[in-house]
């Protein structure tokens, strides 16, 4: 392509490398020669028909400001795509383009772009990571601990005579309880049947219902400290209704041979029962002790960084977490506000926590690609494509990838398991003790 203008400017102070590429009318005519073909193609028109009307008939299946925004689309990408390549620039995330005019095959037109190439990022050593943690054991407590919690999942309840209710008692309530005059879900509901002796409300909230009587109703305030309070005086203040409907008697399970066969038929008994809750919570405390030391070898890796990291991937890092988050929530049939009130936070503060995490990931994956490249590593396509499947959510080539443009995701992904594997399987474990 041939360039009236192609100019490009040193980094500014984010990173931005600034692109300017002009061409002539005889330029922009050629391009939209070939927008125009492909346009009669996918409408079935004629490819010679004229241009004006094919713009008219295009804008009437698609609406005018969609298709004239695909026009000027298609002219800015063959420009600037032709501009990089020229320029010999590596894109590392999808260019901003500041363009407002739309192209006319009888004017010049000319495109700006603010690119960011991947940055240049070392490791201080490549050696082992040295971790400091004490991972869960599983023991004789611990699985007794497990099979009472299994029990209690089967326990019924039956009505109790009525008394005053005191601490340790089961009851049904009806809860309503508001944070600044908002209902919140996760410590509100009809007949909850609650135990006075658990965790599944706040502290304070037991006291206020302690004394009252069935069939009485009871508006109490409690406050709970924040999670990142910076003082006693730094808490959140709820405003329970509550109504005793009952007291319940707790029907406990008798652990016998003969429920376990009737509740885990695959089980023949109590002792059976015992060694596979064991085996269950061995391996709860195999993932969970994995997961802590690939985050704590990849925060120690993260310190050892060298180099600068564009403001740009900070941002779309962010605003690739927060759409993943969202999907995942559309998913389940909820919205971020479903989440806030569920979590007990706020736009805001559940803002900060996402640009922290996203940082984070940021900066642990560039660490995680600078090790693998630093010891040499290498990929096999199966890598990659494991990776692609895991990240994508679906089986794809690397024929498949590299057609699409998602290859040099797919290989970052596969990048950054391989040398996250290496980290955690060398990493030297000291205890805290």
């Amino acid at each position: 392509m041939k360039f009236e203008r192609l100019e490009r400017k040193s980094k500014d102070d984010k990173g931005n490398i600034v692109v300017f590429a002009g061409v002539d009318r005889d330029v922009v005519k050629e391009i939209l020669a070939q927008f125009y073909g492909v346009i009669a193609k996918s409408k079935g028109l004629d490819a010679s028909m004229d241009w004006d009307k094919m713009d008219e008939v295009a804008s009437e299946s698609m609406g005018a400001i969609e298709y004239k925004e695909l026009r000027r689309d298609f002219v800015v990408n063959r420009i600037l795509g032709d501009a990089i390549l020229e320029l010999d620039l590596k894109p590392a995330i999808t260019p901003q383009i500041h363009v407002l005019d739309y192209p006319s095959a009888e004017e010049p037109f000319e495109v700006e772009a603010s690119i960011v190439e991947q940055p240049r990022i070392t490791l201080s050593s490549l050696e082992p990571v040295e971790v400091v943690m004490d991972g869960l054991v599983v023991n004789d407590r611990v699985v007794a601990a497990r099979v009472a919690e299994l029990l209690d999942s089967y326990a019924t309840y039956d009505e109790a005579e009525p008394h005053v209710v005191r601490a340790g008692d089961a009851v049904l309530l009806d809860v309503d309880t508001q944070l600044d005059g908002v209902l919140v879900g996760r410590l509100s509901g009809k007949k909850m049947t609650l135990e006075l002796d658990g965790e599944s409300m706040p502290a304070e909230f037991y006291k206020g219902v302690i004394g009252m009587n069935v069939g009485e109703s009871k508006t109490f305030d409690f406050t709970v400290a924040r999670d990142r309070a910076i003082s006693q005086d730094d808490v959140e203040k709820y405003t329970s209704v509550v109504t005793v409907l009952s007291q319940l008697k707790k029907n406990e399970i008798e652990l016998t041979d003969d429920w376990v066969r009737a509740h885990y038929p695959s089980v023949v008994n109590v002792k059976e029962f015992f060694e596979e809750v064991r085996k269950d919570a061995e391996y709860d405390a195999l993932v969970y002790n994995r997961d802590t030391l690939a985050h704590l070898a990849n925060n120690e890796l993260e310190k050892r960084m060298q180099g600068d990291i564009p403001d740009a991937f900070y941002q779309a890092s962010y605003k690739s977490l927060m759409a993943k988050i969202e999907a995942d929530l559309a998913k389940q049939g909820k919205t971020l506000d479903d989440y806030y009130e569920e979590e007990d936070t706020n736009e805001q503060e559940f803002s900060v926590k996402m640009l922290i995490q996203s940082g984070e990931n940021l900066k642990q994956g560039f660490a995680l690609e600078a090790l693998f490249d630093g010891r040499g590593m290498t990929l096999g396509d199966e890598e990659i494509e494991k990776a692609a499947a895991r990240f994508f959510d679906r089986e794809l080539s690397v024929d498949d990838l590299r057609q699409t443009g998602r290859l040099r995701l797919a290989e970052s992904m596969a990048k950054r398991e391989k040398a996250l594997g290496w980290l955690v399987e060398t990493a030297i474990v000291r205890s805290e003790d």
